[in-house]
């Protein structure tokens, strides 16, 4: 039976409301084995750089066939600049960490700040994969099924989601179409945006006015 948690139940509403996992059909091999090879090279602070740009889909292509059969969770950020409705990526940091989570160094939290603010098509694009061991609760499994194996964003990650893309700064950018900073989930053999900042805290903040408003 599927526990009755708020948050579980907030991240599957919001799953469903979001856009449908990335195509991945016509994707240059090439590209995608680059990708692969710089992921294993960005573990250090510096991180690694690319000769020449790849695509955001092709960077997204990389990172799930590159984290799909591990059973850790990984980190995978990318810097570049907007391009068309694309993004060219330069280069990438990589944090490995365990099974059920990984940190968030604060070299890359500086990072990622400093790079989206510097220009304003700047880009960032995050990627973070929940690895499926087989060992979750049958409940989990049937939900999955029901969802098409859709990724589903935890409440932590849509909390780096709402620190990064949220400010002052990213919802201007959002306003103007320019540079953003971009936040991908691999699971279950998919790829997908969330964009949407978890929303109990701020239903919490409102019934908390509402009842100092009834209070007065």
């Amino acid at each position: 039976m599927m526990p009755a948690d708020p948050k579980l139940i907030e991240a599957i509403i919001l799953a469903c409301l979001e856009r449908n996992p990335i195509d991945f059909r016509k994707v240059d091999d090439a590209e995608v084995k680059k990708v692969q090879t710089a992921i294993k090279r960005a573990t250090t602070e510096k991180g690694t750089g690319f000769r020449y740009p790849v695509t955001r889909k092709h960077f997204l292509c990389g990172c799930l066939d590159f984290t799909e059969h591990l059973p850790e969770e990984h980190l995978i950020v990318a810097y570049g600049y907007r391009y068309g409705n694309t993004t060219d990526i330069e280069r990438i940091h990589h944090v490995a960490g365990e099974q059920r989570r990984v940190a968030v160094p604060e070299y890359i939290r500086s990072e990622i700040r400093r790079h989206h603010f510097h220009r304003s098509d700047a880009e960032v694009v995050v990627f973070h994969n929940h690895p499926r061991t087989g060992h979750e609760p049958e409940w989990f499994y049937t939900l999955k099924s029901l969802l098409q194996d859709l990724p589903i964003a935890s409440n932590d990650d849509r909390k780096e989601l709402q620190h990064h893309a949220f400010n002052a700064v990213g919802l201007f950018r959002q306003f103007f179409g320019q540079g953003q900073v971009l936040f991908y989930l691999g699971e279950s053999g998919f790829v997908k945006e969330f964009r949407l900042p978890p929303l109990l805290p701020f239903l919490d903040q409102l019934n908390r006015l509402s009842v100092q408003q009834v209070v007065k």
